[in-house]
Protein backbone atom coordinates (compact mmCIF):
# COMPACT_ATOMS: atom_id res chain seq x y z
CA UNK A 1 0.00 0.00 0.00
CA UNK A 2 1.56 3.39 -0.76
CA UNK A 3 0.29 7.35 -0.92
CA UNK A 4 0.00 9.97 -2.82
CA UNK A 5 -0.71 12.66 -0.27
CA UNK A 6 -1.68 16.26 -1.97
CA UNK A 7 -0.42 18.07 1.32
CA UNK A 8 2.97 16.04 1.03
CA UNK A 9 3.19 16.35 -3.00
CA UNK A 10 2.73 19.99 -2.69
CA UNK A 11 4.95 20.14 0.43
CA UNK A 12 8.06 18.39 -1.51
CA UNK A 13 9.26 21.47 -3.82
CA UNK A 14 10.40 23.19 -0.53
CA UNK A 15 10.80 20.13 2.09
CA UNK A 16 14.31 20.36 2.33
CA UNK A 17 14.76 24.02 2.84
CA UNK A 18 11.75 23.58 5.76
CA UNK A 19 13.21 20.09 7.29
CA UNK A 20 16.97 20.08 6.40
CA UNK A 21 19.45 17.63 8.04
CA UNK A 22 21.29 18.79 10.17
CA UNK A 23 25.30 18.03 11.19
CA UNK A 24 24.01 17.78 14.43
CA UNK A 25 21.44 15.31 13.34
CA UNK A 26 23.98 12.90 12.23
CA UNK A 27 26.34 13.19 14.65
CA UNK A 28 23.40 12.31 17.00
CA UNK A 29 22.36 9.03 14.89
CA UNK A 30 26.10 7.61 14.47
CA UNK A 31 26.69 8.66 18.57
CA UNK A 32 24.28 6.00 19.29
CA UNK A 33 24.64 3.19 16.93
CA UNK A 34 25.31 -0.35 18.78
CA UNK A 35 29.02 -1.29 18.12
CA UNK A 36 29.44 -3.36 15.14
CA UNK A 37 32.80 -5.06 12.94
CA UNK A 38 31.05 -4.84 9.44
CA UNK A 39 28.92 -1.40 8.14
CA UNK A 40 25.66 -0.70 9.68
CA UNK A 41 22.53 -1.65 8.38
CA UNK A 42 20.07 1.09 8.75
CA UNK A 43 16.47 1.40 8.13
CA UNK A 44 15.04 4.88 8.56
CA UNK A 45 11.35 4.39 8.43
CA UNK A 46 9.39 7.68 6.80
CA UNK A 47 12.91 9.04 4.98
CA UNK A 48 10.67 11.82 2.99
CA UNK A 49 13.38 13.09 0.52
CA UNK A 50 16.25 10.75 1.41
CA UNK A 51 18.48 13.89 3.16
CA UNK A 52 18.98 11.59 6.53
CA UNK A 53 19.87 8.75 4.74
CA UNK A 54 21.81 9.50 2.24
CA UNK A 55 24.11 11.64 4.94
CA UNK A 56 24.58 8.26 6.74
CA UNK A 57 25.51 6.49 3.68
CA UNK A 58 28.52 9.00 2.98
CA UNK A 59 29.90 7.81 6.28
CA UNK A 60 29.70 4.45 5.28
CA UNK A 61 26.50 2.67 6.92
CA UNK A 62 24.05 1.13 4.84
CA UNK A 63 20.94 2.77 4.84
CA UNK A 64 17.55 1.77 3.13
CA UNK A 65 14.98 4.92 3.50
CA UNK A 66 11.40 3.74 2.82
CA UNK A 67 8.20 6.24 2.69
CA UNK A 68 4.89 5.28 1.73
CA UNK A 69 4.55 8.71 -0.27
CA UNK A 70 6.40 7.95 -4.25
CA UNK A 71 6.92 11.32 -4.91
CA UNK A 72 9.30 11.33 -1.86
CA UNK A 73 10.98 8.58 -2.85
CA UNK A 74 11.19 9.54 -6.53
CA UNK A 75 13.33 12.36 -4.73
CA UNK A 76 15.20 10.44 -2.55
CA UNK A 77 16.75 8.79 -5.88
CA UNK A 78 17.32 11.67 -7.65
CA UNK A 79 19.47 12.83 -4.55
CA UNK A 80 21.06 9.60 -4.23
CA UNK A 81 24.52 9.85 -5.86
CA UNK A 82 25.74 7.87 -8.79
CA UNK A 83 27.26 5.22 -9.06
CA UNK A 84 24.39 4.60 -6.45
CA UNK A 85 25.64 4.70 -2.57
CA UNK A 86 25.14 2.56 0.63
CA UNK A 87 21.64 3.99 0.61
CA UNK A 88 18.72 2.33 -1.19
CA UNK A 89 15.01 4.21 -1.17
CA UNK A 90 11.32 1.66 -1.39
CA UNK A 91 7.94 2.88 -1.65
CA UNK A 92 6.15 1.31 0.90
CA UNK A 93 3.82 1.03 4.01
CA UNK A 94 5.75 1.25 7.56
CA UNK A 95 2.59 -1.07 8.46
CA UNK A 96 3.93 -3.83 6.15
CA UNK A 97 7.57 -3.94 6.85
CA UNK A 98 7.43 -7.25 7.96
CA UNK A 99 6.57 -8.65 4.62
CA UNK A 100 9.51 -6.46 3.07
CA UNK A 101 12.46 -7.34 4.87
CA UNK A 102 13.43 -10.95 6.50
CA UNK A 103 14.35 -11.11 10.52
CA UNK A 104 17.11 -8.98 11.93
CA UNK A 105 17.61 -7.75 8.66
CA UNK A 106 18.70 -4.50 10.42
CA UNK A 107 21.14 -3.06 13.41
CA UNK A 108 19.49 0.30 13.73
CA UNK A 109 16.07 1.93 13.04
CA UNK A 110 15.08 5.22 12.48
CA UNK A 111 11.28 6.61 12.79
CA UNK A 112 11.94 10.65 12.91
CA UNK A 113 10.42 13.43 11.88
CA UNK A 114 6.94 12.85 13.31
CA UNK A 115 6.36 9.63 11.31
CA UNK A 116 5.15 7.60 14.03
CA UNK A 117 2.00 9.60 14.64
CA UNK A 118 0.83 8.55 10.90
CA UNK A 119 0.00 5.34 12.69
CA UNK A 120 -3.79 5.77 13.08
CA UNK A 121 -3.79 4.50 17.02
CA UNK A 122 -1.74 2.87 19.50
CA UNK A 123 -2.83 -0.71 19.01
CA UNK A 124 -0.98 -0.12 15.34
CA UNK A 125 1.71 1.50 16.84
CA UNK A 126 2.03 -1.60 19.52
CA UNK A 127 2.28 -3.53 16.24
CA UNK A 128 4.65 -1.41 14.77
CA UNK A 129 7.32 -1.68 17.88
CA UNK A 130 6.50 -5.55 17.19
CA UNK A 131 7.83 -5.46 14.07
CA UNK A 132 10.31 -3.35 15.13
CA UNK A 133 11.94 -6.11 17.55
CA UNK A 134 11.12 -8.72 14.21
CA UNK A 135 13.59 -6.74 12.12
CA UNK A 136 16.55 -5.69 14.78
CA UNK A 137 19.70 -7.92 15.02
CA UNK A 138 20.04 -7.26 18.34
CA UNK A 139 22.08 -5.44 20.27
CA UNK A 140 19.91 -3.05 18.28
CA UNK A 141 19.53 0.57 18.70
CA UNK A 142 15.73 2.49 17.72
CA UNK A 143 15.75 6.31 17.52
CA UNK A 144 11.95 7.88 17.89
CA UNK A 145 11.14 11.43 16.93
CA UNK A 146 7.52 13.09 17.51
CA UNK A 147 6.23 16.09 18.61
CA UNK A 148 5.55 16.50 22.56
CA UNK A 149 1.70 16.62 22.27
CA UNK A 150 1.18 16.80 26.11
CA UNK A 151 2.29 20.34 25.47
CA UNK A 152 0.01 20.48 21.84
CA UNK A 153 -2.90 19.25 23.87
CA UNK A 154 -2.87 21.42 26.75
CA UNK A 155 -3.08 24.69 24.59
CA UNK A 156 -6.41 26.49 23.50
CA UNK A 157 -5.01 27.13 20.03
CA UNK A 158 -2.41 24.13 19.40
CA UNK A 159 0.21 25.39 17.32
CA UNK A 160 3.72 25.07 16.14
CA UNK A 161 6.39 28.01 15.91
CA UNK A 162 5.99 29.12 11.86
CA UNK A 163 9.46 28.11 9.84
CA UNK A 164 10.83 30.67 7.99
CA UNK A 165 13.15 30.42 4.74
CA UNK A 166 14.93 32.29 2.56
CA UNK A 167 11.39 31.53 0.09
CA UNK A 168 8.92 30.91 2.15
CA UNK A 169 7.08 30.77 5.54
CA UNK A 170 5.65 27.42 6.84
CA UNK A 171 2.65 27.75 9.51
CA UNK A 172 1.51 24.63 11.05
CA UNK A 173 -1.72 24.42 13.45
CA UNK A 174 -3.54 21.64 15.08
CA UNK A 175 -7.18 20.87 15.79
CA UNK A 176 -8.55 18.81 18.29
CA UNK A 177 -10.73 16.06 16.81
CA UNK A 178 -14.24 14.30 18.86
CA UNK A 179 -12.34 10.75 17.68
CA UNK A 180 -9.16 11.57 20.00
CA UNK A 181 -6.96 12.45 16.81
CA UNK A 182 -5.91 15.49 16.33
CA UNK A 183 -6.43 17.39 12.66
CA UNK A 184 -2.34 18.98 11.52
CA UNK A 185 -3.15 21.95 9.11
CA UNK A 186 0.14 23.39 7.07
CA UNK A 187 -0.06 26.69 5.25
CA UNK A 188 2.72 27.64 3.04
CA UNK A 189 3.44 31.08 2.02
CA UNK A 190 5.69 32.75 -0.43
CA UNK A 191 8.05 35.40 0.52
CA UNK A 192 5.51 37.88 -0.82
CA UNK A 193 3.31 36.58 1.31
CA UNK A 194 0.83 34.48 -1.18
CA UNK A 195 -0.39 31.13 -0.23
CA UNK A 196 1.36 28.69 -1.73
CA UNK A 197 -0.71 25.89 -0.60
CA UNK A 198 -3.02 24.51 2.55
CA UNK A 199 -3.95 21.45 3.55
CA UNK A 200 -3.85 19.04 6.41
CA UNK A 201 -3.44 15.33 7.62
CA UNK A 202 -5.15 13.71 10.37
CA UNK A 203 -2.78 12.16 13.47
CA UNK A 204 -2.92 9.83 16.21
CA UNK A 205 -1.63 12.44 19.14
CA UNK A 206 1.10 9.57 20.79
CA UNK A 207 2.40 10.58 24.51
CA UNK A 208 5.59 9.64 25.86
CA UNK A 209 3.76 8.28 28.91
CA UNK A 210 2.01 5.81 26.39
CA UNK A 211 5.05 4.97 24.17
CA UNK A 212 7.75 4.57 26.88
CA UNK A 213 5.53 1.41 28.52
CA UNK A 214 5.05 -0.05 24.71
CA UNK A 215 9.28 -0.35 24.61
CA UNK A 216 9.22 -1.96 27.67
CA UNK A 217 6.55 -4.34 26.65
CA UNK A 218 8.61 -5.27 23.42
CA UNK A 219 11.51 -5.21 25.71
CA UNK A 220 13.48 -2.29 25.03
CA UNK A 221 15.75 -1.39 27.79
CA UNK A 222 18.10 1.84 28.69
CA UNK A 223 15.53 4.21 27.70
CA UNK A 224 16.56 7.57 27.09
CA UNK A 225 14.17 11.05 26.12
CA UNK A 226 15.51 14.35 24.55
CA UNK A 227 14.21 17.22 23.55
CA UNK A 228 16.16 17.03 19.92
CA UNK A 229 19.19 16.40 18.22
CA UNK A 230 21.70 18.55 21.00
CA UNK A 231 21.02 16.01 23.26
CA UNK A 232 19.20 18.28 25.46
CA UNK A 233 16.93 16.70 28.11
CA UNK A 234 13.71 16.39 27.87
CA UNK A 235 11.28 18.83 29.12
CA UNK A 236 7.44 18.52 29.81
CA UNK A 237 6.70 21.94 28.02
CA UNK A 238 8.83 21.47 25.19
CA UNK A 239 8.27 21.03 21.40
CA UNK A 240 9.93 17.97 20.90
CA UNK A 241 10.27 14.05 21.88
CA UNK A 242 13.92 12.13 21.32
CA UNK A 243 13.58 8.92 22.45
CA UNK A 244 16.41 6.56 21.70
CA UNK A 245 15.61 2.89 22.90
CA UNK A 246 17.78 -0.57 23.07
CA UNK A 247 17.16 -3.75 22.16
CA UNK A 248 19.69 -6.28 23.78
CA UNK A 249 20.07 -10.45 23.46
Amino acid sequence: MTDQNPFYENLLEYYDEIFPVTQQRIDFIVSHLPPRSYPQRILDVGCATGGTAIALARRGLEVTGIDSDWAMIQSANRKNPEPKSNARFLCMDMREVDSWFPPRSFDTLLCLGNTLVHLDSLGTIDTFFGSMVRLCQTPATVILQFVNYKEILKTQNPHLPPIKTSRCRFERQYQKLSNGKILFEGRLYSSTEEMVFEGSNELYPLLLDDCIPLLEKHSFTNIKVYEDFTGAPYRDDGLGVLVVAHLMK
